[in-house]
This record gives C-alpha cells, sequence and structure tokens, in this order.
C-alpha cells in the first residue's frame, strides 16, 4: 500500500458573511485560542492559517494568544500559509490590488513571524482567474491551493498552472472542500485515503470552517485512532505542514493548465451592484491618488503614507471573497459602503492636499479670469473631456448669462461649453463648464476661463431624419430612434460597429439566490425596458407638461447630451448618451431605478459578424466564452467583429454574456440577502418580507471606443477613462516655485504605470510597469534627475525600486529577504 495522506487542519473564518465584522473578530480569536490549546497539548498536531487581518486582530484583542502563537510558529507547529491580507475573491479585484495582499501580508508575516510563505491559498474563493499565476510567482510563491470550482471534472485537481507571461505555479485543487462538519474529519480522511493509487500521497484539508471552530478534542482523538488503523495497513496519515506534501511534488509530473480556473457562483459576478461601484470607485481612486502624493513630493509635501495604508486596508478588505461577490447578509452591505465611503473620503483630502501643493509657482489669475486646473496623476498626456464647476463673482439675475471661454496659458483656446450645474438655484450664479484638453504628464496643467455676456438660449437640437436623431464629428457617426431610444447605428470610416437597437435595457427573470450556485447562465427574458410616454416623462422629471421621452438636454463646442426615458413595470431607466465633438468615445449613463424582485438586468449590444469579446483581466487580458454563460472580466471588454473592433469600458460591472451575435453586460441583480440554495428546502421564508438587493436606485457608466487596433490599446484607454486626471477651480497664490515634472513614460503608447508608490521596506520608489501586449515593449523613464530605458516581455508586469538615480528590478512582493517557511 504505502500510501501517504497528510492531515491540514485549518479553520476557514470568514471575517464578514452571515456576521459583521465584530463577530468575524471574536470567532478568530476564540479559535485561534482552542487550536494554540490543541497546538500544546496533542504531539504531532500542526494547525494551518493565512489572512494577516485575522492575526492583527488577536494580536490586538489577546496579546498573550498571539505571543503563544509566535512561539508555536517557531516551533513548527503552527504553519503560516498564504501570506495575503485576506482571502479575496479572485477575479474581480485588479491585478494590481492582488499584489497589495502579497505586499502587505508578507511584511506583516515577515515581520512578526519570521516567515514568508511560498505556499498561497484561497480555499473559498469562487473561481481563479488565470492572471493569478504571475502575480504569485513574482511574488516568490511556488504553490497555489484552492477548492472551487469542485464541480467541473475537466479542471485537474493537479496541475502546472502557466501565466499569460509564461510564469508558472504548482497548482492543487480540493474538490472535497476545505473543512470537514464537526466528529467527521476521519471519514473525510478515510474516503481520500482510499481514492489514493498504491505509493500515492495527498493531502486532506479538515477543521470546521465558515464561522471557525477548526479541530475538536474528539476529532483529533478520532483522527489518531484512524491514523492508527491505517499504519497496521502499511499506510502512513500524519498531522502536517502542506510542504510536507508540495515540496515532494514534480512539475514534470503534472498536467499543464493555461485557462482560468471558473467558473461558479455566477450571480455573483453582479450581485449588490452597489458595493461594487463603491468597491470600483476606491480602487480606481487609490491608484491615481497614490501616483499624485509620489509626484506631490516635487513641491514639497511629506507622503502620506500611513493615511494611503489606512485606505488599502479598506479597499483589501472589501476583496474578501463573501464580500465583493455580494454574498453577505444585509448590514455587511451596509458596513461596505461606509467603509469604502470612509477610505474614498480619505483620498480626496489627500488628493486635494497634492493638487494645492502642485500649483506653486503658478500664476496669480487676472480679475477678470477663474483659473482651472488639471492634475493628471499619469506619467504620459491624458487628452480627454473633463468637468468642472465653480462660483461666478456675483449673481446673475438678469436675462444675460456668462458664457464660458477657455484659455491655455499660452493664450489659445479651447473648446469648452457651459453644461446644467448639479443646484438647482435658478440664477447665473454657479457654472459648470466641459472642455477638452489635453493634461500635461504627473503634474498639473493650468487654464483660465473667461466670459462674455450674452442672452440665454435654448439648447439646440440635432439634425433629424425618418424619427432618427443623426451625428456626425468627422470620425465616428451615429443615429438614435427617436421611437426607441436606442442606437440604430455607430460608424467609423464607414464601418457599421453596432446592430439596430443597441443599449437596449433586457430582463430577465431570475431567483433569489445571490451566488447563482445552482446556474451557469441567465438567459429567461420576461421583457425589456421601453420607451417612456411624454406623461411618464413629465412624472419622472416631476414637470407640469407633458414632456418629449428623448431629447437634446446639452449642446456645445465640447459635445451633444442625449437624455432618454425607459419604463419597465414601475421601474425607470435613464439614459444619458455624451457624444463627443472630436474623437470616437461615446459615453453612456444608465440610472437605473429597479423596483422589481429577483430579476436581472442586462444592457445589450447587438453587432453583426460578432467574432470574439475579450475581457481584462488581473494583469491579463481573456477570450470570454460566448455560449451565453455568464462570464467575469474587469473594465474593459473588447468586440473583435466583421465591421472593425468595439471597446466597452465599465466603471461598474463585471459580469457579460455573450450569445450570437449580442454581447451584454449584467448590470444588477435584485436577489434576497445571502439565500443560500440546499437541496429542496425552501429558501425564503413564506410569512413575511425579506429585503432584496439593489431595490433602488443604481448609476452605470460606460465608454465606447470604436476604431480599429483598439486591443493593445485597451489597458492605457481604460486608464484614461477610469484614472481621469482630476479638474477644479483653484487660485494659485502665484507665489513659490514651479515643481519639476514628475516621472514620465514615453516611447509606447501601450505600456501602463500601474503602481507608483513608496517602497515597503525603507527609502525609495516603487514603478511597476505592465506590457499588456504579445509583443516586446521598450519604454523610457523620465525621472526628474535621470531616465533608464527598460523593456517587458509579452504580457508582463514588472517591478522597479527607485534608489537615488539607480534603477534596478525588484519582487513584486517587495520582500527581499530570506525567512524560514
Amino acid at each position: 500500500m504505502n500510501k501517504t495522506l497528510y492531515l491540514i487542519s485549518n479553520a476557514h473564518l470568514d471575517p464578514v458573511w452571515q456576521w459583521e465584522w465584530e463577530e468575524g473578530a471574536a470567532a478568530a480569536v476564540s479559535t485561534f485560542r482552542v487550536a494554540a490549546d490543541f497546538c500544546e497539548r496533542f504531539d504531532g498536531y500542526v494547525f494551518c492559517h493565512n489572512e494577516a487581518a485575522l492575526y492583527e486582530w488577536v494580536e490586538e484583542y489577546e496579546p498573550a494568544l498571539f505571543e503563544r502563537i509566535r512561539k508555536l510558529v517557531d516551533e513548527g507547529r503552527w504553519v503560516i500559509i498564504g501570506g495575503w491580507y485576506i482571502q479575496p475573491d479572485c477575479n474581480m479585484p485588479a491585478g494590481e490590488t492582488f499584489l497589495r495582499h502579497a505586499v502587505y501580508g508578507r511584511k506583516y508575516f515577515a515581520e512578526k513571524f519570521g516567515v514568508k510563505p511560498t505556499l498561497a491559498n484561497n480555499f473559498d474563493s469562487f473561481g481563479h482567474s488565470r492572471g493569478l499565476v504571475q502575480i504569485l510567482a513574482k511574488c516568490g510563491y511556488k504553490y497555489y491551493i484552492h477548492c472551487r470550482p469542485g464541480d467541473k471534472p475537466e479542471l485537474p485537481n493537479h496541475y502546472l498552472w502557466k501565466g499569460y507571461d509564461g510564469s508558472e505555479i504548482i497548482g492543487e485543487k480540493q474538490p472535497s472542500g476545505y473543512g470537514t462538519a464537526l466528529h467527521t474529519a476521519h471519514c473525510k480522511a478515510d474516503t481520500m485515503l482510499r481514492e489514493l493509487p498504491d505509493g500515492g500521497s495527498g493531502v486532506c484539508l479538515w477543521g470546521v470552517g465558515d464561522h471557525g471552530g477548526g479541530a475538536s478534542e474528539k476529532d483529533l482523538e478520532l483522527l489518531a485512532e484512524f491514523s492508527k488503523k491505517a499504519a497496521e495497513n502499511g499506510d502512513v496519515v500524519k498531522h502536517a505542514s502542506p510542504y510536507e506534501y508540495f515540496d515532494k511534488v514534480k512539475k514534470e509530473d503534472l498536467v499543464p493548465w493555461d485557462k482560468d480556473m471558473n467558473s461558479w457562483g455566477v450571480g455573483c459576478y453582479t450581485s449588490q451592484a452597489r458595493l461594487k461601484s463603491a468597491y470600483r470607485a476606491l480602487e480606481d481612486a487609490f491608484y491615481a491618488t497614490e501616483k499624485m502624493c509620489m509626484n506631490a513630493r516635487l513641491a514639497g509635501t511629506v507622503y502620506p503614507e500611513e493615511k494611503l495604508g489606512d485606505a488599502e486596508k479598506a479597499l483589501l478588505f472589501a476583496t474578501f471573497h463573501d464580500y465583493l461577490p455580494g454574498s453577505s447578509v444585509e448590514p455587511v452591505e451596509e458596513m461596505g459602503l461606509r467603509q469604502l465611503g470612509g477610505a474614498l473620503d480619505t483620498l480626496t483630502k489627500l488628493r486635494a492636499r497634492a493638487l494645492f501643493a502642485m500649483c506653486a509657482g503658478l500664476r496669480k489669475a487676472e480679475s477678470d479670469e477663474i483659473p482651472v486646473v488639471v492634475f493628471n496623476p499619469n506619467p504620459y498626456p491624458v487628452e480627454g473631456v473633463y468637468e468642472c464647476e465653480f462660483m461666478l463673482w456675483d449673481q446673475g439675475w438678469g436675462d444675460m448669462v456668462k458664457k464660458p471661454h477657455l484659455y491655455t496659458l499660452d493664450g489659445r483656446e479651447i473648446p469648452c461649453q457651459a453644461e446644467k450645474e448639479l443646484s438647482n438655484i435658478p440664477i447665473d450664479w454657479r457654472k459648470r463648464i466641459s472642455f477638452r484638453a489635453a493634461a500635461e504628464p504627473s503634474s498639473v496643467t493650468m487654464f483660465v476661463c473667461k466670459f462674455e455676456d450674452v442672452k440665454k438660449t435654448p439648447v439646440e437640437s440635432l439634425p433629424e431624419e425618418d424619427g432618427l436623431f443623426l451625428f456626425d464629428n468627422g470620425t465616428i457617426s451615429l443615429k438614435i430612434s427617436k421611437t426607441t431610444g436606442l442606437i440604430e447605428s455607430l460608424k467609423t470610416a464607414g464601418r457599421e460597429h453596432l446592430s439596430s437597437g443597441a443599449l437596449r435595457l433586457d430582463v430577465l427573470n431570475d431567483n433569489c439566490d445571490p451566488w447563482g450556485m445552482t446556474v451557469s447562465s441567465y438567459r429567461d427574458v420576461a421583457g425589456c425596458f421601453r420607451l417612456a410616454t411624454p406623461e411618464e416623462t413629465a412624472v419622472f422629471c416631476a414637470v407640469k407638461e407633458p414632456l418629449t421621452p428623448i431629447r437634446v438636454i446639452e449642446n456645445g463646442a465640447v459635445r451633444t447630451v442625449v437624455e432618454a426615458l425607459f419604463c419597465y413595470n414601475e421601474s425607470r431607466a435613464l439614459v444619458r448618451y455624451y457624444l463627443p465633438k472630436t474623437g470616437a468615445a461615446v459615453d453612456v449613463s444608465v440610472r437605473l431605478q429597479m423596483y422589481e424582485k429577483q430579476k436581472m438586468i442586462k444592457l445589450a449590444l447587438p453587432v453583426n459578424g460578432l467574432k470574439c469579446v475579450t475581457g481584462q483581466t488581473p494583469y491579463g487580458r481573456e477570450p470570454l466564452r460566448s455560449n451565453g454563460d455568464e462570464t467575469v472580466s474587469q473594465r474593459y471588454k473588447h468586440v473583435a467583429h466583421d465591421g472593425g473592433e468595439l471597446l466597452v469600458i465599465g466603471k461598474q460591472t463585471y459580469g457579460a454574456s455573450i450569445e450570437g451575435d449580442e454581447f451584454k453586460i449584467s448590470l444588477e441583480r435584485t436577489a434576497a440577502y445571502t439565500a443560500h440554495p440546499l437541496g429542496d428546502r425552501t429558501i425564503l421564508p413564506t410569512d413575511r418580507f425579506m429585503p432584496h438587493i439593489d431595490i433602488g436606485t443604481n448609476v452605470f457608466t460606460f465608454r465606447l471606443v470604436a476604431g480599429e487596433d483598439l486591443l493593445d490599446r485597451a489597458e492605457r484607454l481604460t486608464q484614461d477613462f477610469c484614472e481621469l486626471p482630476f479638474a477644479m477651480s483653484f487660485f494659485p497664490s502665484g507665489e513659490g516655485t514651479r515643481p519639476e515634472q514628475g516621472l514620465l513614460v514615453t516611447g509606447d503608447d501601450c505600456v501602463v504605470l500601474s503602481a507608483y508608490k513608496k517602497y515597503t521596506y525603507g527609502e525609495g520608489d516603487v514603478v511597476r510597469l505592465f506590457n499588456p501586449t504579445g509583443d516586446a515593449r521598450t519604454v523610457m523613464l523620465k525621472f526628474p534627475s535621470f531616465s533608464e530605458k527598460v523593456t517587458l516581455k509579452p504580457y508582463s508586469f514588472e517591478t522597479y525600486l527607485k534608489e537615488g538615480n539607480s534603477l534596478r528590478p525588484l519582487p513584486a512582493d517587495e520582500c527581499e529577504g530570506t525567512f524560514k517557511v
């Protein structure tokens, strides 16, 4: 026989799920305390756990226990695996956010325990992006263990996982799960031992989980009896560190796997859209603000390491696999919105502080000028449409209004238009402008606004033909139906990118399960939103007279804005199309007021001759399944079709489906909170009201970029939209010295700066670049005091440490020391 089964004791601890964090912290402390007791009492017993957040709770709330654990780690009785901040969802966070889990967690475990794990684990995450391979490998990991998706036999249990850039890691799937019910660990061990081939070895994950618990005294006694019987048959069953198993695995014996490990719980790509939107807003703001703070050091400001660190921890905690996926109870959603909002508030203050400092040396505004400044955190110029509001010098009560004209500091006028301000005080006092400009890299660009007194006139509409609004800026031509409110045509260079009826809002029948445990797709269309009547529009807009449901609400030198109202039963959707006077980027916002329960809403884009949709993944890109199943990706979806290419960039969504010639973006699901299918049991009570997710208002924003050769530039175009430079009105003092321009990246328009931050372990700057293309790319990094050329391999990110006037490669986790496993 001579089989070997390694018993890996763990206690899966969800810090939030059916409970809030306080109860999660209590469970962590008590579970760790019991585990430490067993380690000290039972010879040979080994406990394994990861997640720096939980150890931090123990360190704060029970310091004596923390010291016991440190001693057990030194003795090898307690093994730290994973080494991340938390076990996150492994599809939706950005690649940089996964790296920050490793950077934070590995620093914590190195400093507190002197360990640097090489085994990563995400036991309960609902699928795993292929982008993790490069991230793990470049952080020094050798092995990866997970459990989901356990119901797909086509996915190997033991494999050599290959990343987009050629990185490799040894992967282990445990389809039987991470835990055991109380007093049943020996049963699971018996089953797994029987399934091992003669001479084979394997791992058995055991321990009561979800709310902690781990080992019990009776489980340990029953396992001791089972181990003794196994030894009588010539087999070895022993408590162990997982490294005893993994360090004997040979790469050459494994099946290569060059795909993701998906999918499971496809509803989680969409559930709790409000929380997902808040998370994405924080994620985008965090990396942009971090870059701003790095550049602001050139103006003499101190890098706000502690405050950025607090915001980063809120970001990392929000990625937890029952938090970001939307499978938690309502109080956790409310907690998440508080935490994410608080962190975002911190970032807005840091951003303003950095901007004010970077305005040193700019000239004072003249008496007839209102200055507008734009801070671009990126190391390359970003041309786009910016919005800014400010107060006029005095209130305008007459029939005349002040028309804005915007100028560069050298006197060149740039396209600008006045639009409806956010407030509703009916005098000419508050101004909102949109303008098209190029923001200089890693610095503040200043403009001045002057005014012309003109008589207020109605907004000019668009040309019409055969019941269609017509728009043409020389690059794109677009038609919107006045009958349906939908896009009928979008062309560049005479090539059609969308079929008739694009941006239709479909309503699909759904169920109460927020995970989507029992489905792989959502296809049961109950209907779609229709264009409202003038009477319904009047009621929605709170006006007395019937109002045309689709109309032009803004039109000027920068853009035309068309607004349309749609209805489905009592639900409403207000859609705005932002049509640029220059370029090929059409922005769309959808304000969805949903009151239908157990429904899914999808935004449909029919495309003639659709060939392939490629989605952004963590530090990679992946062709999405086109069989109608729900897929997951990040900010962009690249649509290749017979007429060219269409890049769809979203700020709030993850889920989508592709079938035939239709690409559909999943907006929201009105499932119930934590409604878990269990066989044929009735899930929701039938004697009371139960709240459902995302009832009420959510706002979704998208950018459609039509053209050719967009895929390799998709990463940069997405960053331009999601990390748009910050514009505001600010009056410089005219004093001080203009700071030097910050970091520049030149020589290629595809490579992106994904991170620019302070070095975690001391003095120096960390620079991370990503090449999202299939070709090697070379860029020049230009710092104020020196320049250096670097080349990035296809699909790879690289991390560098700038120390003084030198630049050198750095491990992605920034941890260069040698620590025991």
